[in-house]
């Protein structure tokens, strides 16, 4: 589906997709790094979806499971999409006042960001 681009424009069938694959990867589900990196990208985009729709705890398990799904180092192997997810965490906490999960994940943005742009929605 998300090869084919069937899922591109139709959030509906993005969110079901990713709701099957998450489901999966909760069980345990054996994937190789680059699957898992692009499960979490999927979830990204699943969790952008779930914003627009004022949906903020379908974002949140989004968000928690492409947390989940990033890899070993991932700041160093996969930058943009873990300054993502953590920007959007700090986002979905704030917006749930969730406020020490939101300190943990700004604190990992400004320890962890390379320019001073990447570093200004954390501080």
């Amino acid at each position: 589906l998300f090869k084919s681009g069937a899922t591109k424009n139709n959030p509906t069938i993005h969110l079901l997709a990713m709701d099957q694959i998450n489901i999966f990867c909760k069980e345990g589900g054996n994937h190789c790094p680059e699957e898992r990196g692009q499960f979490a990208k999927n979830n990204v985009v699943a969790a952008k979806y779930a914003i627009a729709a004022s949906s903020f705890e379908q974002a949140r398990s989004y968000i928690d499971i492409g947390m989940q799904l990033l890899q070993t180092k991932h700041w160093e192997k996969d930058y943009l999409l873990s300054l993502d997810i953590f920007e959007m965490s700090a986002s979905i906490s704030c917006i749930n006042g969730d406020i020490s999960n939101m300190s943990m994940c700004l604190d990992e943005i400004l320890s962890h960001a390379r320019t001073f742009d990447d570093s200004l929605k954390a501080s």
